[in-house]
């Protein structure tokens, strides 16, 4: 007769057994290979793991790992009303399925200014003033209320202000920069003011010492305050009148450059190493029937919003459309096209900004 394993005694000898040992180093590495939202309800298994998580080196550690996942954040219209807001959306959805369909969104009714470090920085512009919020997306977490400036909004001699976003390393602080300028009287003016999230105030700082042709600034200098010129990319011809304006944007990371050729194909360019102007180096051209446009005119604008390999995202804007934009994406390997279907307005896809997933506090 066969005798049957005593079930008791062998669960007694496994419950005797020592806990397995993890060295926090793996616990690290396995965590940051995981969701901003999965981890954030990690916090909660003990101590020492809510210790792990908010320490500034796994931080730093799963945002380098999360850079490889890449979000763009959108402006959303909604149709029953004229607010817009902002919505972040995941790349490779985008890649895997090319349509959006905005239910319920997370968002915030205002203006992307900038993204760095996954925060987004928001404006909200009322009564000849702007107040600024720094957003979390991953976290859901938002800052109290920053800087409001007390400056009408538009100036008869020096136009509007334009905003970016940037972070100061050596300060570990972040900062908001407010640009305008205009030639008046065949003098060239500017006004450049500077707000440090850690001072909580606005800095008058030296004016800009250009004239600005593209309407777009980088700001990267923003530990010294000040300003660095740059030659155009290897062939670009300033002095040929272009379909478009030139777009310089920060872009995965890198300073990016883009602009018109001969009014018949994009080129774009990527400076691979900052501060080196031999580093500009062009990622690719396409024409505009391989991008299926035609008949474009001075009022349309075309952006890059992701490059990754063989695939592009590009959005395109027609002003006299009413702010009508269009995404698509484009295969550089095969020169194949595919319309991205949005079953909601999304309006402003030209403005979009690139962002990583963070765990970074919003102060």
């Amino acid at each position: 007769m066969a005798i049957l394993p005593n079930k008791k005694k062998a669960y007694q000898s496994y419950a005797l057994l020592p806990p397995a040992f993890i060295p926090d180093e793996l616990i690290s590495e396995i965590l940051s290979f995981l969701t901003v939202k999965t981890i954030v309800r990690l916090k909660c298994v003990s101590k020492s793991w809510n210790t792990l998580i908010s320490d500034q080196t796994f931080v730093q550690k799963h945002f380098n790992v999360s850079s490889q996942n890449p979000h763009l954040a959108l402006f959303w219209h909604q149709p029953e009303s004229c607010n817009f807001n902002v919505v972040p959306y995941p790349v490779y959805r985008v890649l895997k399925n090319p349509s959006i369909n905005l239910i319920q969104p997370i968002n915030y009714q205002c203006q992307l200014v900038g993204s760095c470090n996954g925060l987004l920085c928001l404006r909200n512009y009322s009564n000849g003033s702007s107040e600024f919020s720094l957003w979390n997306p991953a976290t859901r977490k938002i800052s109290k209320n920053l800087g409001w400036m007390w400056i009408p909004y538009r100036n008869h001699e020096l136009g509007y202000f334009d905003f970016t976003f940037g972070y100061d390393a050596s300060t570990r602080d972040y900062k908001v920069v407010a640009f305008r300028g205009n030639v008046n009287e065949g003098s060239w003016k500017s006004e450049v003011k500077v707000f440090s999230v850690g001072d909580n105030c606005w800095r008058n700082i030296q004016s800009f010492p250009v004239v600005v042709l593209f309407n777009r600034f980088d700001a990267r200098h923003l530990t010294t305050e000040t300003y660095k010129q740059f030659l155009m990319p290897p062939g670009f011809d300033d002095e040929e009148v272009p379909l478009f304006k030139p777009v310089l944007r920060v872009l995965m990371d890198c300073l990016c450059f883009s602009h018109d050729s001969n009014k018949t194909e994009f080129v774009f360019w990527q400076m691979k190493q900052y501060g080196v102007q031999e580093s500009w180096t062009q990622l690719f051209k396409i024409s505009y029937p391989n991008l299926q446009m035609h008949n474009i005119d001075c009022s349309f604008q075309l952006a890059c919003l992701y490059v990754n390999g063989d695939m592009v995202i590009f959005a395109s804007h027609l002003w006299r459309l009413k702010l009508r934009d269009q995404a698509f994406i484009y295969n550089l390997k095969d020169k194949t096209v595919e319309r991205i279907k949005c079953r909601n307005s999304i309006k402003w896809f030209y403005n979009a900004k690139d962002y990583v997933e963070s765990l970074v506090s919003v102060l």
